[in-house]
């Protein structure tokens, strides 16, 4: 008895041992793939579809200005050019850039930004401050000038935080989506013969490695933000 006991659990530890390192490696490689599809131009194509998405659902909301102008001014404001290299950053430097070129439109009194961003302000304040001229102003009126600018990049920061939060969301569902589909592929190519496209030759197999590419898809997500962090803390 003891020794079927301790047999089963010398299997089960190489068994476990086996699956484990095969999900270590199989994230690992997913992570790696992942982070290169989005440096390849991938991460600018998707941020600028929900950048524009959320843009566009705040002009529908007030009408203000078109998407073709604010677009226009975010890459002006942020010194983007074609606003390439802007969408590439990740979403917390996007969103950065993004604040910088807002307290620049406070401090010169263009709008159009201002204008998606800061939607819940007082209209009065952001026409107030398009038309700002503090030299031409008495002191008492440049005081109210400085508590509108107060208020309306109040209102500009919460709507980028919206923003922020759209794009913390969007991004959790696409690294899981991409990180399972490209485990899955990651299993068709390394476990399978190059003339089917199933993996496993019976039930048990073929649920046993869809759960490990599953697993592994999860898993490759912390593993790249971890990979990251080490490369850039250096």
């Amino acid at each position: 008895m003891l020794e079927k006991y301790q047999k089963f659990v010398q299997q089960l530890h190489g068994t476990a041992w086996y699956v484990a390192s095969t999900i270590v490696m199989q994230s690992t490689l997913t992570a790696i793939l992942t982070e290169a599809g989005y440096n390849f131009g991938l991460r600018s194509w998707l941020q600028r579809l929900c950048v524009k998405g959320w843009i566009k659902r705040r002009i529908k909301r007030r009408n203000s200005t078109s998407y073709q102008q604010t677009m226009s001014a975010l890459q002006r404001w942020t010194g983007t050019g074609d606003g390439s290299s802007l969408f590439s950053l990740p979403y917390q430097q996007l969103c950065g850039q993004i604040a910088n070129a807002l307290r620049n439109q406070l401090e010169y009194g263009e709008g159009i930004l201002l204008d998606i961003f800061a939607q819940d302000a007082d209209p009065k304040d952001l026409d107030r401050l398009k038309n700002q001229n503090p030299q031409d102003l008495s002191q008492e009126k440049q005081n109210d000038l400085a508590i509108a600018r107060d208020q309306v990049f109040y209102y500009a920061d919460r709507g980028l935080d919206d923003l922020q939060i759209t794009l913390a969301k969007f991004w959790i569902k696409v690294d899981y989506i991409f990180s399972v589909a490209i485990s899955f592929i990651l299993l068709e190519f390394l476990l399978t013969p190059p003339t089917t496209l199933s993996v496993g030759t019976d039930r048990v197999e073929t649920i046993f490695s869809i759960s490990v590419s599953i697993i592994s898809g999860f898993l490759a997500p912390t593993i790249r933000n971890f990979l990251l962090n080490i490369i850039y803390k250096k």
